[in-house]
């Protein structure tokens, strides 16, 4: 598994490699059941702290995403995929909803609007 984390992005090394990680089980790169590395190992891998990985790795536990069995290690859930969905569904609707927003206070009408998301999809 390759990740890379970026000072430079301004998001914080845990939730890059919470995203990453995330992304490769949506994209079926880490099917269920397969094992991620070691929290000591991963930190190595992308010289960042244990603590950063730890707390990458209790996020996507907390998501659904991943499961951790003591003395076993850590491994793509057998759940990962509906859990991966689930979310993938949530973050959509929340920049849909942060793009009309935005578009409505800007005073972009309705039926613009509609017009935008039908060429998107359309384009897709």
């Amino acid at each position: 598994m390759k990740l890379t984390v970026s000072q430079a992005s301004g998001v914080p090394f845990y939730r890059q490699v919470e995203d990453q990680i995330a992304d490769q089980i949506r994209a079926g790169h880490l099917p269920p059941g397969t094992a991620l590395p070691s929290v000591r190992q991963l930190a190595a891998d992308v010289l960042v702290s244990v603590i950063t990985i730890k707390k990458a790795y209790e996020n996507l536990e907390a998501a659904g995403l991943v499961v951790s069995h003591q003395g076993r290690g850590t491994f793509v859930a057998d759940t990962a995929v509906k859990a991966s969905r689930a979310a993938l569904v949530r973050e959509i609707n929340d920049e849909l909803t942060a793009t009309v927003r935005r578009a409505q206070a800007l005073g972009v009408d309705a039926s613009t609007l509609r017009a935008a998301f039908e060429r998107a999809l359309e384009d897709k």
